[in-house]
């Protein structure tokens, strides 16, 4: 990120938890994630750039890599704590 503040926010997600694709016609698309009673919801300019695609393609891969690791851990039956991942990888913070 370029300068500035960055604001964080942590969801925890359990089984209650959603996430939610919806297209349009005549603007842009949203993306969703709902977790206890807390909604995150991505939008775009209705002006899109080649950034704005980059962005999506970056939050799908990321998105991707995710849902491997969490069905590695599922099916290897171990339990782990919460927080960042000790591996240093990162999705350029663009993801997150």
């Amino acid at each position: 990120m370029a300068g500035g503040r960055m604001s964080a926010l942590s969801l925890p997600i359990d089984g209650g938890a959603s996430s939610e694709f919806r297209a349009f016609r005549a603007r842009t698309p949203l993306f969703s994630v709902s977790a206890g009673r807390v909604l995150v919801t991505l939008t775009l300019p209705e002006r899109l750039g080649a950034s704005d695609v980059e962005f999506a393609r970056g939050l799908a891969e990321q998105a991707a890599a995710y849902a491997v690791e969490v069905e590695r851990l599922y099916r290897s039956g171990r339990s782990y704590s919460s927080g960042r991942s000790s591996s240093g990888r990162s999705g350029k913070g663009r993801a997150a």
